[in-house]
């Protein structure tokens, strides 16, 4: 945490702000934010849809292990690497949408610092 962050915080104290805004959430729950949101549906599917890649990469890594001919073992095991990084691609779209929670998060701290500075300036 920068000193901004700092200075931000202790504004917040002093104004009584909610602790909700005040706390930083741990990694278990800022996946479960992305559950929550606007997006909740599409972060639902595509994390299922992670898992089911998750488990043809893993079976298609076994059939590679298990193929007679060296074309089975390319096909199987192309197969498994275009899985994998499929499943790469989809979690870093899910840490995306995370770190967008993040980003909105930090915005309404902000907000809400301007908002009583302002109400204490009258």
């Amino acid at each position: 945490m920068n000193n901004l962050d700092q200075k931000i915080q202790a504004a917040l104290r002093q104004q009584g702000a909610s602790a909700e805004l005040l706390d930083e959430p741990n990694l278990a729950e800022e996946v479960f934010t992305a559950f929550r949101g606007r997006n909740r549906v599409i972060s639902t599917i595509m994390f299922v849809v992670n898992i089911l890649i998750v488990v043809a990469a893993v079976w298609s890594a076994v059939k590679f292990y298990g193929a007679e001919s060296t074309q089975l073992q390319l096909q199987w095991g192309a197969l498994a690497m275009l899985l994998i990084m499929a499943a790469s691609f989809l979690k870093v779209w899910f840490w995306l949408e995370m770190h967008t929670n993040r980003v909105l998060r930090e915005l309404k701290r902000v907000e809400l610092l301007l908002v009583t500075r302002r109400d204490g300036e009258k």
